[in-house]
């Protein structure tokens, strides 16, 4: 998804630099033409004499329009240049708060992760704690660090919201400046429609006058060149009749050289001429006995084509014949068509009553799945029947635990919790319910399985199939067979090569409906309207509430809806199958699963609150009285263990003592002792 998002970017900046380079390219263009008109002037005025006075007056009045009208547009398009910048600057903004926003986004989703994967770990360690300071403290650590997951995500809301608080604000701004720029537009366009009115109609005047004072001047100038051409072309004429004169005498004499020339030419021409018919005599009798020859020819082959029309005929009878013998072989394999499509009608009598035996097996095995769900409903009662019991027992201890420690530890007046925290969540109940609500919905499946909903799925059908028809949906199916064809069903797409081109199309459209379990005309119209562009499906996936709008294929009133992208049909298919996995089913078996389901939840939910009293009934002040009461008998304990010790140790020095008497008695009781010269009583 980044990657996808990071090159949509990179492609939106890469054409938003192509418009600017453009824009100043058409803006550099533009100049180059004033420069260009503005040099001209200096060649045109070498010209003028060249050039008459209406086309130098028309040159000059279109550089003088040019100017005013650059000018005027240069005003104009200043406003327009200043729009774009600002536009300009407020996208590049725009991106780095987006990009800003983002990593915040992805920087809070990863910490989240980090969080919420330690609480989870830690959640397991809970579980072997005995000591109830210690399993208090820890849940207390874990209840801080889900404040903190949830500080977080608040904080990163809030400044969510703020920005979206200045979008709001920016919008403002932005419509109140183009309500300016529109203004000084209007302002400019008007002051350049009335410069450019008075300029024409200047610049018309002129031209009309320059070119009567043109017509005047050339009407004088032509009158003295025609009368100077007349006068020249009588001396030609004259000039041309004395060359005429002397031309036509000396042709007559060439006339007379010729003839004489040509008497001669025509005698020697005649003798050649009749040398060349005598040949061609000739060569006429090797023609006729040439074209005798090819007469023959002509009758052989003849004969020979009539001997093949013959072959021919023979073998279109053989045709007929056999043609016969093929109809004999059409009327078989007609006969054997026949009984095939008996047979196979019986095959499907057959197969028809095997589905309908497997039909009543399938309501059997509801029947048992049923059954067994009850049992297991109420195992489980039982089982959470006995674990409240002893959770009961187990929190009455550390009730009595906690009084023990008030009254004989500390010696404070303990007051015991209400009674509402022993109040059971009658988990029973709401699995009563709920298969309640189970058992009604089965029925009524049951009592409309064979009508209604055949009846539904029927016309249900019959909508989708009237959809696929209408050529308003064309482009959507043609889209969506081209981006989803992975949903195809392979023996499908193994057919589609023996099959016609719209003929495939129609059966690719099916496969992938039904593999996206579009079945009635409302999933249909739902389906068409995610593959327009300005479809809210993806918001409804996230959860995310949309105004309310008509959804449904031919809403448009005849229109074609602008499609979505091919690269984003896949993401539009992901949200539709979200969407319609959440909306809860009409009638029959979806509203019985929408009751159990509901149900089930508001028993989940008093469970949870139930649990949430259990292990909450010590509260803090008390939690806080045992961590110190804790730390004190911690400390006494300490004393009292060092007491033991001491008194141990005195108890071994007494014994020592009294092994240490009788041993010295039992010295001076000795007999030796009267045997030496200073006995040891002596120096007692």
């Amino acid at each position: 998804m980044s990657r996808l998002e990071e090159s949509l970017n990179i492609n939106a900046q890469a054409s938003r630099e192509a418009r600017i380079l453009a824009r100043r390219k058409r803006i550099q263009e533009r100049l180059a033409t004033a420069h260009q008109g503005e040099s001209s002037g200096g060649k045109e005025g070498e010209k003028k004499e060249e050039v008459g006075k209406g086309k130098q007056q028309i040159i000059e009045s279109k550089r003088r329009l040019y100017r005013v009208k650059h000018r005027t547009e240069q005003d104009v398009t200043s406003v327009r240049i200043g729009g774009d910048e600002r536009e300009q600057q407020h996208r590049i903004n725009e991106e780095k708060t987006r990009q800003e926003l983002r990593a915040k986004l992805l920087a809070e989703a990863e910490q989240s992760a980090r969080n919420n994967a330690s609480v989870a770990m830690r959640w397991a360690d809970l579980f072997s704690i005995e000591v109830p300071q210690d399993l208090y403290d820890e849940i207390e650590k874990q209840r801080q660090a889900c404040e903190r997951i949830i500080n977080s995500k608040d904080k990163l809301i809030a400044d969510i919201k703020t920005e979206l608080k200045k979008k709001d604000d920016e919008f403002v701004k932005t419509l109140k400046r183009q309500a300016e720029n529109i203004d000084t537009l209007l302002q400019y366009m008007s002051r350049q429609f009335v410069e450019m009115q008075s300029a024409y109609k200047n610049e018309l005047e002129e031209i009309e006058n320059a070119f009567l004072q043109e017509r005047s001047d050339l009407l004088d100038s032509n009158r003295g060149e025609i009368q100077e051409l007349f006068d020249k072309r009588s001396k030609l004429e004259q000039d041309f009749m004395d060359r005429y004169l002397s031309t036509v005498e000396n042709y007559q004499q060439q006339l007379e050289a010729l003839r004489i020339a040509d008497a001669e030419d025509y005698h020697i021409l005649k003798i050649r001429l009749e040398t060349d018919i005598q040949n061609l005599e000739q060569h006429l009798e090797a023609m006729r006995a040439t074209y005798q020859l090819n007469t023959e020819k002509l009758d052989y082959n003849y004969r020979v084509l009539v001997e093949r029309d013959h072959e021919n005929q023979t073998t279109i009878n053989q045709q007929k014949r056999k043609i016969s013998r093929q109809r004999d072989v059409l009327s078989s394999l007609k006969q054997r068509y026949a009984e095939s499509e008996k047979k196979y009608m019986e095959e499907n009598m057959k197969l028809t009553d095997e589905y309908k035996r497997i039909t009543e097996q399938f309501k059997d095995l509801q029947s048992k799945f049923r059954h067994f769900e009850q049992v297991d409903t109420n195992k489980y009662n039982e089982v959470f029947s006995m674990k409240e019991r002893e959770v009961a027992g187990v929190v009455k201890q550390l009730l009595q635990a906690d009084k023990v420690l008030h009254e004989q530890q500390l010696g404070w007046d303990w007051l015991p919790p209400h009674e509402s925290v022993f109040t059971p969540s009658l988990p029973s109940s709401s699995f009563a319910a709920a298969k309640a609500a189970q058992e009604e919905g089965n029925k009524e499946d049951a009592d409309e399985v064979e009508t209604e909903e055949e009846i539904k799925a029927r016309m249900g059908e019959a909508e989708v199939q009237d959809s696929l028809k209408d050529p308003r949906n064309n482009g959507a199916l043609s889209l969506l067979c081209d981006e989803a064809g992975f949903l195809i069903d392979a023996k499908i797409r193994s057919m589609l090569d023996k099959l016609s081109k719209d003929e495939a199309g129609q059966v690719k459209a099916e496969s992938v409906l039904r593999s996206l379990g579009v079945f009635d005309g409302s999933s249909f119209n739902a389906l068409m309207d995610a593959l327009t562009a300005s479809s809210t499906i993806e918001m409804r996936a996230k959860g995310m509430t949309v105004p309310a709008r008509r959804i449904s294929g031919n809403a448009d009133g005849g229109q074609v809806p602008v499609l979505v992208h091919p690269d984003d049909v896949v993401k539009r298919l992901k949200a539709f199958i979200e969407v319609e996995s959440t909306t809860p089913a009409r009638g029959g078996i979806g509203g019985a699963a929408a009751r159990v389901a509901g149900v089930s939840r508001r028993a989940a939910e008093v469970e949870q609150e139930y649990w949430a009293r259990m292990s909450n009934v010590i509260n803090e002040k008390g939690t806080r009285v045992w961590g110190v009461l804790e730390k004190q008998l911690e400390k006494y304990k300490g004393l009292l263990q060092e007491r033991s010790a001491s008194l141990s140790e005195v108890e071994s020095l007494q014994h020592q003592n009294t092994e240490l008497r009788a041993l010295l008695n039992q010295y001076l009781t000795s007999r030796i002792n009267s045997e030496l010269v200073v006995p040891p009583t002596v120096l007692i």
